[in-house]
């Protein structure tokens, strides 16, 4: 069974906590913090993140969810959902360094998973 653990850190402490994970033996996890940390890879964060977005928001498993789900037939989200994922998506943004805005909207518009991340991507 897997367990949905949410943490959260300052600059300092998520540095020890990726310094622990080293040692740990934990290769998943400590690529995981890695990339957050780091985002050094901006198009496997971005799609890290709108999968965790559309996992908190569907319920179904991040691995699940591929970049050709629709969102409603596939992953049951409603006009409601999409819209409730500006703020995440913005936070995606705002993360990667960009001052562009996402709008309610354009994630209204939104289609497919793919259709997420390109939209996070227009916006850096």
């Amino acid at each position: 069974m897997k367990q949905k653990i949410i943490l959260t850190f300052n600059k300092e402490e998520l540095n020890k906590f990726e310094e622990a994970l080293g040692n740990s033996g934990i290769n998943k996890l400590s690529e995981l913090v890695t990339l957050v940390i780091s985002k050094d890879n901006p198009e496997k964060y971005i799609t890290r993140k709108v999968k965790e977005a559309l996992s908190d928001l569907s319920g179904f498993e991040i691995e699940f969810i591929t970049l050709s789900h629709n969102l409603k037939t596939d992953l049951g989200l409603t006009n409601y959902h999409k819209k409730s994922l500006k703020f995440y998506f913005q936070r995606i943004v705002k993360d990667l360094d960009s001052k562009k805005a996402v709008t309610v909207q354009e994630c209204e518009k939104l289609t497919k998973v793919s259709d997420c991340i390109k939209l996070i991507k227009s916006k850096i």
